[in-house]
Formats: C-alpha cells, sequence, structure tokens
C-alpha cells in the first residue's frame, strides 16, 4: 500500500488551510444556509425572501455600488500621476517626506479622521452635511492611500531602462505614461480599484459619523449592522441574505476587473501578430 508523503512545503500550507476553511469556508456556508431557511418562530406569512424583494434596499445596494466605482476612479485618477511623480523624484529625503504623507493616515484612527474631516467641512461650509456629496468626499479622503500603495510598490520596482527606451524612441513624458507606465502597472491599479471599492461599498462610520442625516444616504454596510442582532433570529436571516447578495455583486465586480489584464494582453497580442 502507498503511503502519501507530503512535502514539507506542503506542510508549511496547512495553516493557511484550516484558517481558511474556518474563517473563510464555514462562515459563508453558515451565511448561505441562514439566508435560505424559514426560522422556528416564524408565521406563515413570513417570507424569507424579504431582503430580495425590498425595493430600498435595491436602491441602497446601487448606491453602494456606483459610489464604490466612483471613488475607485477618482482614487485612480488621482494616485497614478502622483506616483509617477513620486518614484521620478531623485532626493530622497523629499520622496521620503511625501510618501510619509501618503501613509501616515492609515495609523490614524478612522473615526479620528473622520471627525476631523467633519470640522473642517462645518467650518468651511457652515451649512449642513446631509448629502451624497459629502459621501464621496469622504470616501475619497479616507481611502486614497489604499490605491496609492499598491501602485508605488508596483511602480517603484519598474526598470528605468523602460523609461528611457521609451524616451529614446521620441515618446514624450506623457505618452511614456500612458503607454509605458499604465500597462506596466495594469495589476496594481485592477487590485487597487478593487480595494478600495469593497472598502467603500462595506463603510459604516462614513454614513454615520459624517452625515448629519445617515438614513437618506446608507451604504450596504449600514444595512448589515443594522441588522446584525445576535438576540433576533429574524434580522440575523435579514442581514445574512444581504451579505450574500453583497457577496455575488461583490464576487462579479472582482471577477471582471481580474479579468481585464487578460484581456488587455489578449488584445495587445493580437495587435502584434
Amino acid at each position: 500500500m502507498n503511503k502519501i508523503k507530503l512535502n514539507p512545503k506542503q506542510l508549511l500550507f496547512l495553516p493557511y488551510l484550516i484558517f481558511v476553511l474556518l474563517f473563510v469556508i464555514v462562515p459563508i456556508v453558515f451565511i448561505v444556509v441562514l439566508s435560505f431557511i424559514t426560522p422556528k418562530d416564524a408565521s406563515i406569512n413570513y417570507d424569507k425572501f424579504e431582503m430580495w424583494k425590498d425595493q430600498n434596499f435595491w436602491n441602497i445596494f446601487g448606491r453602494s455600488f456606483l459610489m464604490g466605482i466612483l471613488v475607485s476612479l477618482t482614487c485612480l485618477v488621482i494616485s497614478l500621476p502622483y506616483v509617477y511623480i513620486l518614484i521620478n523624484v531623485k532626493n530622497k529625503s523629499y520622496k521620503f517626506l511625501l510618501l510619509s504623507l501618503s501613509v501616515t493616515p492609515l495609523f490614524l484612527f478612522t473615526l479620528v479622521k473622520i471627525l476631523a474631516l467633519r470640522g473642517i467641512l462645518t467650518l468651511i461650509f457652515d451649512i449642513p452635511i446631509d448629502n451624497i456629496g459629502y459621501l464621496y468626499l469622504g470616501s475619497t479622503y479616507l481611502f486614497l492611500p489604499f490605491m496609492i500603495i499598491p501602485l508605488y510598490n508596483i511602480l517603484n520596482s519598474m526598470p528605468k531602462n523602460i523609461i528611457n527606451a521609451s524616451q529614446d524612441l521620441g515618446y514624450n513624458k506623457i505618452i511614456t505614461f500612458i503607454k509605458i507606465v499604465i500597462p506596466y502597472g495594469l495589476k496594481a491599479i485592477c487590485s487597487g480599484i478593487i480595494v478600495v471599492f469593497l472598502l467603500v461599498v462595506m463603510s459604516v462610520a462614513i454614513s454615520n459619523k459624517l452625515l448629519d442625516n445617515s438614513a437618506g444616504n446608507q451604504m450596504i454596510g449600514n444595512v448589515i449592522n443594522d441588522l446584525a442582532n445576535p438576540s433576533n433570529v429574524f434580522d440575523m436571516q435579514k442581514a445574512s441574505s444581504v451579505v450574500l447578495i453583497t457577496l455575488i455583486g461583490c464576487s462579479i465586480f472582482y471577477f471582471t476587473i481580474n479579468a481585464i489584464p487578460i484581456i488587455y494582453r489578449k488584445i495587445k497580442g493580437g495587435i502584434n501578430d
């Protein structure tokens, strides 16, 4: 009888496998099951698909996804030229200062940053902070570093001879940035978009703490937070339905964004052929 021999490298993968099983797979299975079962004390008229039919929830869902896309693109438009300039700074002290200013906000509590932004906005505009524009501004302000960091990690490792070769071929800095830098950092761009998108969609504190009237500008994270009441099995069932819908939507977005580099390579390969 052949014995199964495990490679030492495979054993190193075992703790990760156990972690994924316990904290990713099992919770997802629990959420799926809870979404479709009917609680014991439910009445005959209880509708376990209530959240799937709730028009108000779908309005929040659409607002959250639209906000996530807009904030992600805004952060990308701001971060790309900023990182490109940053990696070309020759003065190391100045470069370190600029990078520190980008990363330092991550070490502050989210609530502190939100309250600080609220104070600044109140001081400048002196009007009620209760519309979706402030939600957009606050989300961009909070999650911008999560776009800068992956872009910097990839573009900073880009060989300088690629840019030099581009300039030798007659490309100016703008054309080099479009044709060389952006394709080189395409995977980092997709990663940054996904991270910022998920943070925006699932945010809770921005709507609750930044806006005067959070009820009219809720995100999916707020809905889950309001429904996640362990003492009420009906609320938990609704919260599980919301999480399941969100997982499906976010998975579609995730695979769509990750398909962009593959599609780009195929198009580029077809053009070269």
